[in-house]
């Protein structure tokens, strides 16, 4: 029920590169019939992340920045795109072209008109800080080891949870 469309981000993903390519591929090859979750997976944060590593370049992102892809994310109705990279946890609420498409925080239905951004990066090195600076696009940060869990129920209802390494429970989720 999920597809998973994986880029590497050592390499150039900006328009005409071979990785844009494979990226659109990937995403325009999706039977949403079959498999109505797409995910997007990177290890760094192409999307939007309020850690202090990106906050201190003054974009939120990585270097090359994320135009490109979200034409992509919007085109092929990206519904969570997933970064490790900085070492902490955040959810954005969907968004794109830094504007949040719904308020709702923690249960979608129907079309999102944007892609939810997670930092899932608390795998075991050291946590990284974020700003002190607030964005209006961030739902939930945590500066803890942890991971999420996707759990589809069906093609209708989808499950997405963060979860502390240390004990176990959930500490933030969404359901769709």
């Amino acid at each position: 029920m999920f597809r998973f469309c994986i880029a590497d981000t050592e390499h150039d993903w900006r328009e005409g590169t071979e990785q844009y390519k494979f990226i659109e591929h990937c995403l325009a090859s999706v039977d949403r019939q079959k498999q109505p979750w797409l995910i997007f997976l990177a290890h760094r944060v192409l999307g939007y992340s309020s850690s202090s590593f990106y906050a201190d370049e003054g974009s939120f992102e990585e270097p090359m920045g994320r135009e490109s892809l979200q034409k992509l994310w919007q085109k092929y109705k990206v519904d969570i795109a997933v970064y490790g990279h900085a070492h902490n946890y955040e959810r954005t609420c969907p968004i794109y072209q830094n504007i949040f498409t719904s308020r709702e925080k923690s249960y979608y239905k129907g079309t999102l008109n944007g892609t939810i951004h997670v930092v899932a990066g608390g795998g075991g090195a050291s946590l990284s800080d974020f700003t002190p600076i607030n964005t209006t696009w961030s739902y939930f940060k945590d500066h803890d080891y942890g991971f999420v869990k996707l759990t589809a129920f069906d093609h209708s209802n989808l499950l997405f949870e963060y979860k502390k390494s240390r004990d176990g429970k959930v500490y933030d989720s969404l359901k769709s």
